[in-house]
């Protein structure tokens, strides 16, 4: 006999809920993919760095921010470890065209002790030159001018497109640097003038200005004419590359931008770059031409591969043979000799005039294409493959397509990237930054108005890969969540230092402390699914702002009995992930409260003063006030009503004054005691919280001064109005021309052709004359009154 235990399987009613999955846009599907690693929890990541040629702007940092955003969100909320290499564009035709003309310059400045009728003559040289060369060719229509003196034929120009509404906006329509060409002439125009009239006994000095308000038109021309003078260009290239990347390194510094583990220089590559290129043209990709080596775009595109065809433009297919993306992304010292398709690009350029920087290859002296550079570095450390390439949006094509084909062409693989991320544009108040539109903003400008955590903040509202529109609208919005997080922060502090000893009740679990703790799970789950969904920062932030605008109203309700236990595991949570998106400033707070103090110009906050200097000015403060109260208890001819009085004056001018000053806020009768409840802000935020208070309390007194105003000149109108006696409110000179006979109340009986005045008339007339009883009565006492005084 055999016995059986028969056990009855529970089964929850409510379907388990998935984990959200990690989907993210890429630029190379054109859709959300599932995330996949190469490796187990391990992600290599090329991301494109700066060409170091001038200062980093807020494009720049647009896309390094992001990218640095994204990357925490890998890193420290996802779990996954991050091998991010970014590269260093040190070899460019921006950085040679501007390091030569930058160390001419110099050369003719420091060789020029006055103004010499040569370099004067240079000048205008190069004045002609600039104007004939750009700003004659920009013009919408063809000019006529009667002089051949080109500074003259500039101020035609110039007063032209003043004066011409239609001429302008025709000009910036076919050239969108005309506005740039206009301002380059006219700040050289003026430095001619002012050294025509100080070519005799000039000094030093004269010579920087002329040089100097010249520089944008006298730069290319001693570039084309002297520089072959140059004795060793690549090491003037390299000073500029390296001054101009020190400052970008600052500029990220400042941003909080995690650093690259590893940023390579092209310079510090070429020989690799030069072996790349072999094997391309090896595999049958290549040719070389009079010295330069081209890619053969119509042989890679479509030709056979181990299981697969060889695709080129994967990114943006739309823009293949775009002449004009095509000849931007070769550079502006590129020539086409031997090219055979408009369409392939330089992989090594020839070195074609004396003066530019040149490195030995086997096809002569020459310099690394700049597409070649980013696939040469990303292999070189990364291998044959990486998850994630990324990039501003401007560079999906030419460089990002042209890196995906020669790399694919020099691994024999189908797919070189897994996964590219393109940050968006970067718009300023609507319109794309651009000098020309005197809208471009350096980072160094930026950070001078706004904190790094401020920039960040206002990137992460606007999903990454879409268009950020950086206006004072963003700014705003992006100020008031700050003032958000910081009162909620300084409001939870505040709570816990001054909690009392422990008891009954605070500490128990009713229902809205379930309440509250379902809503941070609720949050938690939302925050989590809305990372997942390819880094969905601007849901994500909501996210934590709604739940601080539930937990205030649990402060509210519940007052001095709210668990802190519960809230503390809210703001522990809010604080971390704030941290984790890099917004925090500082040192980590001990009690794992708070985001720190972010202030302007990305520097450090108090942290580094001495303790003497942080609490001289609260030192001053409570002895000042401690002192004028000193002085009322002191004082003998004071009543007991009046002394209460004073010192509750007292008591609330520190509240309102040194206190706001010291960046402390007193909420009376919120503190457990019954007292004040204090916290410790950004003064800066409770000067502007007083500052709106004060307006508004201004604006009721005046609302309410001018009703006060109102009803008196009413008043008066009506008392004047009342000043007339019924009895002869119908009579001359009151009233003349209408009646000629009245009863003896005052009523007319005829009017003013003797007919009997009829009964409707009489029985209106009877009504205001009531009216005016009531007006002259309420006269007479007014009379009254003021006789009595």
């Amino acid at each position: 006999m055999s016995i059986t235990t028969s056990t009855k399987a529970t089964t929850s009613t409510k379907p388990l809920e998935e984990e959200p999955v990690l989907r993210v846009y890429n630029s190379l599907t054109r859709s959300k993919d599932v995330f996949k690693t190469r490796k187990p929890k391990h992600i290599d990541w090329y991301n494109c760095g700066p060409t170091v040629y001038d200062s980093s702007h807020m494009g720049h940092a647009r896309n390094y921010l992001t990218q640095d955003i994204i990357r925490r969100i890998l890193r420290d909320y996802l779990g996954y470890n991050v091998n991010f290499v970014m590269n260093i564009t040190d070899i460019d035709d921006k950085i040679i065209l501007r390091a030569r003309e930058k160390y001419l310059l110099d050369q003719t400045k420091s060789s020029n002790p006055s103004i010499t009728p040569s370099l004067l003559n240079d000048t205008k040289l190069a004045f002609s030159k600039f104007l004939n060369s750009k700003l004659i060719k920009s013009l919408p229509s063809p000019l006529t001018f009667d002089t051949s003196d080109d500074l003259e034929i500039f101020q035609i120009i110039l007063e032209k497109d003043k004066s011409d509404v239609k001429f302008a906006e025709e000009a910036r329509l076919k050239e969108e640097k005309f506005a740039l060409y206009l301002a380059s002439l006219l700040k050289a125009h003026g430095a001619i003038k002012k050294a025509e009239g100080l070519l005799n006994g000039s000094n030093e000095g004269d010579v920087v200005d002329l040089v100097d308000g010249a520089s944008d038109v006298l730069g290319p021309y001693y570039g084309e004419t002297l520089g072959h003078t140059i004795k060793d260009p690549i090491a003037v290239s390299r000073t500029l590359a390296l001054y101009w990347e020190e400052q970008f390194f600052n500029d990220m510094e400042k941003l909080k931008i995690l650093p690259p583990n590893f940023k390579p220089r092209v310079s510090e590559y070429v020989s690799e770059i030069v072996t790349f290129v072999e094997k391309i043209i090896s595999n049958g990709f290549a040719y070389e031409a009079e010295g330069s080596v081209w890619f053969d775009v119509n042989k890679f595109d479509g030709a056979e591969g181990d299981g697969f065809r060889h695709d080129y433009a994967k990114l943006q297919p739309g823009s293949k043979g775009n002449k004009k993306l095509i000849d931007e992304g070769e550079g502006a010292l590129t020539g086409s000799k031997g090219k055979r398709q408009a369409a392939d690009f330089a992989l090594w350029k020839a070195k074609s005039k004396p003066g530019e920087p040149a490195w030995p290859s086997p096809w002569g002296e020459g310099r690394p294409g700049w597409h070649i550079e980013c696939s040469v570095m990303a292999s070189a450390i990364l291998g044959r493959g990486m998850d994630i390439h990324s990039g501003g949006v401007d560079l999906m094509f030419p460089h990002h397509d042209n890196e995906l084909a020669q790399s694919e062409a020099y691994h024999g693989c189908e797919q070189w990237v897994n996964y590219f991320l393109h940050t968006g544009h970067l718009h300023i108040e609507g319109l794309k930054m651009s000098k020309s539109l005197k809208n471009f903003i350096t980072i160094e400008e930026e950070l001078s108005r706004n904190t790094a955590r401020r920039l960040r903040l206002a990137f992460m509202l606007q999903t990454w890969n879409q268009k950020l529109d950086y206006s004072r609208g963003l700014i705003a919005d992006t100020k008031a969540k700050e003032e958000t997080f910081d009162n909620f922060f300084a409001n939870v502090n505040a709570r816990l230092v001054q909690a009392g000893p422990s008891s009954e009740g605070k500490h128990q679990m009713g229902d809205a402390e379930e309440a509250i703790t379902n809503d941070l799970f609720t949050a938690q789950s939302e925050f989590h699914a809305a990372l997942c969904d390819s880094f969905n920062t601007p849901t994500a932030i909501q996210i934590l702002l709604d739940l601080i605008a539930k937990t205030n109203i649990y402060f509210s309700t519940k007052g001095r009995e709210s668990n802190l236990g519960v809230v503390t595991n809210i703001a522990e949570w809010i604080t971390r992930m704030l941290w984790m998106f890099g917004l925090g400033e500082g040192a980590p707070p001990k009690n794992g409260i708070g985001w720190g103090i972010a202030t302007v110009g990305g520097q450090e906050g108090v942290n580094g003063h001495d303790v003497s200097t942080q609490v001289e000015p609260w030192a001053r403060s409570i002895s000042s006030f401690r002192d004028s109260v000193r002085k009322l208890a002191m004082d003998k001819t004071i009543s007991p009503d009046q002394l209460s009085k004073r010192i509750l004056s007292l008591s609330d001018k520190f509240r309102d004054e040194e206190a706001v000053s010291l960046g402390l806020q007193l909420d009376d009768g919120q503190g457990n005691d019954g007292g004040a409840l204090w916290k410790i802000v950004d003064p800066s935020s409770l000067v502007a919280a007083r500052e709106e208070k004060r307006r508004i309390a201004a604006e009721k007194l005046a609302k309410k001064e001018a009703s006060a105003k109102a009803a008196e000149e009413k008043k008066r109108a009506q008392l004047e109005k009342g000043r007339v006696n019924p009895k002869d409110m119908f009579r001359p000179p009151n009233v003349t021309g209408l009646y000629t006979e009245w009863d003896d109340s005052g009523l007319p009986t005829k009017d003013s052709e003797g007919k009997e005045v009829s009964k409707n008339a009489v029985k209106k007339l009877q009504k205001e004359m009531k009216v005016q009883e009531k007006l002259h009565e309420a006269y007479l006492v007014w009379v009254n009154e003021q006789e009595g005084r």
